[in-house]
């Protein structure tokens, strides 16, 4: 946690930066004396070259003149001064006359130079090695040599050997303190640094940051403005803005959501009433028939009555009168019952129903129906497992509507009426949050069918193909409604003979 601060990456971050820059700054320091060290050996040796031409003396010999260096007290301090220094001098005619020094091993060479550079008439230099430096590879010394002359005439040539090892020893020696002084500089550098750093970016980021944790939304400024017109302060004004803006934003944000709350409530109130009336339409079709068919039986109590009223009728008969008229009353009672049922208001609580008894149900009560005594219906409930998460009373509904819309349909064609109710199991893939397996519920009767163009539209609301006062056009719509909230499914299709074909899925209960 230490390492992800902001703090500790900038403190770190700030004393790598100026160690390298440290670093790259006694790199150039090292090269820059290095070179000058070694200009100034080179400038000893011009010198000292120079003391020779002015010491060169010529005396008389037997095979003529002989060169000398004279004064040679005064030479040596300036040979003393570079560690080292070799000194060689020869004649024109390559006659060695003068060697001074230190390390004049390479004489051969030196004496070649120096007649060399007296016969060309112009300074020579060279590298003889390569020793380990500082920066490297380097040259272990340095061969310098020139012309010697008097007045304007070259009698002869002179060589020097500088050894630069010395230099390379001084610069090592030297490199220790200045990486001392280097670190040295850099934790005080990234002490002030970090401090300054400190203060400026972190502690008032640190306020932010303590705000931003504080904040309420009663709060009217939130980010206290910092001094001065810095990106601190900008940035304090542009988050108060936007945290006002945000809070604009919530409110008009609160009153959607309290309007689409209220919007959702109608809806979900005009949609109860929807299936309500939807309901009472279809009870109401249901009462026609149901009234014609306790019309009946009525009138058999009313006649055992009047034959009980009778005295010459006998106690046995007067019994199986009684047993008789109780009959018909629970007929009727029982016709009434399965009315009230329909008619009763659905309640919001699902539980596990069966399908199959309430299909069951829905053909005895279709059976009192005159205006469904044309139509043969036949149930194949061939799935093994029925029951699913619903309301009972909803269920029933769905499948009343869709048993009145077969019958109208029947009615107007001219083929003996014939509806179909089966029932499958159909698999489905396993889903982890789905059960695996549905129930499929369909409706398949020989009516005139529904047109290609029509049926697209049928699950709109108010829209039927029924004549102006004969339908609502709400009641597949409706129906609908139930079974999507069922996490269910309905569709309709053309049959093979030109009926209609209303699938219903239905998830089961456990899968």
């Amino acid at each position: 946690m230490l390492l992800k601060s902001l703090r500790t990456n900038i403190v770190l971050n700030l004393a790598v930066l100026l160690l390298i820059s440290m670093l790259l700054i006694n790199l150039v320091m090292l090269i820059v004396t290095q070179k000058m060290l070694v200009g100034a050996h080179v400038e000893k040796g011009r010198i000292l070259l120079a003391a020779l031409a002015r010491n060169l003396q010529s005396f008389p010999s037997g095979s003529g003149v002989e060169w000398r260096i004279t004064h040679t007290e005064q030479i040596r301090p300036l040979i003393d001064a570079v560690d080292g220094l070799c000194a060689v001098a020869v004649t024109v005619d390559g006659r060695k006359f003068y060697r001074d020094g230190l390390g004049c091993l390479p004489q051969a060479t030196m004496a070649e130079m120096a007649h060399k550079a007296a016969m060309q008439g112009k300074e020579i230099t060279q590298t003889p090695g390569m020793i380990r430096g500082i920066l490297g590879r380097q040259s272990s010394a340095f061969f310098l040599a020139a012309p010697l002359k008097t007045g304007r005439n070259i009698v002869a040539g002179a060589c020097l050997l500088i050894p630069l090892d010395g230099i390379y020893g001084l610069v090592r020696r030297s490199q220790h303190i200045l990486l001392i002084y280097i670190l040295i500089n850099t934790v005080i550098l990234t002490l002030l640094g970090s401090y300054r750093l400190n203060r400026i970016t972190i502690k008032p980021l640190q306020r932010l940051v303590r705000r931003a944790e504080a904040y309420r939304e009663s709060d009217d400024t939130v980010f206290v403005i910092e001094k001065g017109d810095n990106e601190f302060s900008q940035l304090s004004k542009s988050l108060n803005r936007m945290l006002m803006h945000l809070a604009q934003d919530k409110e008009m944000l609160q009153d959607s959501v309290d309007s689409l709350e209220k919007a959702n409530r109608e809806l979900a109130k005009a949609q109860r009433d929807l299936v309500r009336a939807e309901k009472l339409a279809s009870v109401g079709r249901l009462s026609a028939g149901i009234a014609h068919e306790i019309g009946n039986p009525i009138g058999i109590i009313k006649g055992y009555l009047a034959l009980l009223s009778d005295p010459s009728i006998s106690e046995e008969e007067k019994s199986d009168f009684i047993a008789r008229t109780e009959s018909e009353v629970e007929r009727i009672n029982a016709i009434i019952h399965q009315l009230l049922d329909f008619a009763r208001p659905s309640g919001k609580n699902q539980e596990i129903v069966s399908v199959h008894d309430i299909l069951k149900e829905l053909g005895e009560v279709c059976s009192f129906q005159p205006a469904l005594s044309c139509i043969r219906f036949q149930l194949h409930l061939e799935a093994d497992r029925d029951h699913v998460n619903a309301n009972a009373r909803q269920l029933r509904q769905v499948f009343l509507n869709l048993v009145l819309n077969a019958a109208d349909a029947i009615r107007e064609s001219d083929a003996d009426g014939e509806l179909n109710i089966e029932t499958a199991i159909l698999p489905l893939p396993q889903k982890a949050d789905k059960p695996s397996d549905r129930l499929m519920v369909r409706f398949v009767d020989n009516g005139h069918g529904i047109s290609d163009e029509s049926l697209p539209n049928i699950f709109d609301p108010f829209f039927t193909t029924k004549d102006p006062g004969k339908g609502t056009g709400l009641g597949l719509s409706v129906s609908f409604s139930i079974i999507e909230n069922l996490g269910g499914s309905i569709s309709a299709e053309r049959t093979e003979t030109g009926g209609t074909c209303m699938t219903i899925m239905l998830p089961l209960v456990g899968g």
